[in-house]
């Protein structure tokens, strides 16, 4: 309020780098994933201000839902996995929480085909792709609600 009050301009955005993906952690991606995305991109670009849009956002990509620690690189991910098994908490119960809270959730590729690595490359990326990439991905949705909407927008 007092930033639009002395005609301050706010940076909007739901997603970036280092946290789990909005869609996830706000709406409930199996019955509303759809419309949950346009609602998440009405608030911030209905919103005084500049919106950002995350890769993958306009076609609303979800956490990868990984399937082990094993799939996770994020150096903050690793500790914190350790320090829970530390404070007690069961190897199901730690993998849980950083399954929902990882940094890795946002940093995986771009999901652009149903191609080998979803179409981000030939070669080995650096993350694992998510399980959705096969039904959400660009080729996919490029027609989509989602997208579309981002486009009206």
């Amino acid at each position: 309020k007092e930033m639009s009050d002395k005609d301050g301009w706010s940076a909007l955005f739901w997603n970036n780098h280092d946290q789990p993906r909005a869609l996830n952690r706000f709406v409930d991606i199996q019955n509303f994933r759809k419309e949950g995305a346009t609602m998440l991109a009405a608030s911030i670009h209905l919103s005084r201000g500049t919106p950002y849009i995350y890769m993958g956002e306009e076609i609303g990509m979800i956490d990868p839902d990984y399937d082990s620690m094993a799939d996770y690189v994020d150096v903050e991910s690793l500790n914190a996995y350790q320090m829970l098994l530390e404070e007690g908490k069961s190897q199901q119960e730690a993998f849980q929480i950083i399954q929902a809270k990882s940094r890795d959730n946002s940093r995986i590729p771009m999901q652009w085909d149903t191609s080998e690595n979803a179409g981000f490359s030939t070669g080995t990326p650096w993350l694992k792709v998510g399980k959705s990439y096969k039904d959400i991905n660009v080729e996919n949705e490029i027609k989509g609600l989602i997208f579309t909407f981002y486009q009206d927008l």
